[in-house]
């Protein structure tokens, strides 16, 4: 049976009802009702229009996309850019030894 949208206390226990009679465990059952309570608060409302324009992306927030788009172009799929992380983790780790013996 649907849940009554609405946010009268009467409803909100008889979806209750009607969900744990559904097999819903009694808190599951109470989210529920409180979900579709909330639900029935919030119809017809609208969420106001930003009225401010958008801001542009500056230079340096560009340049960094530029760099993004070229580095991503030298690794076509995602399992080459982790072999390629994963050598450079691995020649820093080398190094990281090597530095450590020469102490």
């Amino acid at each position: 049976m649907p849940l009554i949208k609405s946010t009268s206390q009467k409803a909100f226990g008889e979806n209750i009802k009607r969900e744990i009679a559904a097999g819903k465990p009694q808190k599951q059952a109470v989210a529920i009702a409180y979900a579709t309570k909330r639900s029935a608060e919030h119809k017809g409302k609208t969420m106001k229009k930003a009225t401010a324009p958008m801001k542009k992306a500056t230079a340096p927030k560009m340049a960094h996309t530029a760099m993004h788009h070229e580095h991503k172009a030298k690794h076509e799929t995602h399992a080459e850019l982790a072999k390629h992380h994963a050598a450079k983790a691995k020649m820093h780790k080398e190094k990281m030894m090597a530095a450590k013996g020469k102490k």
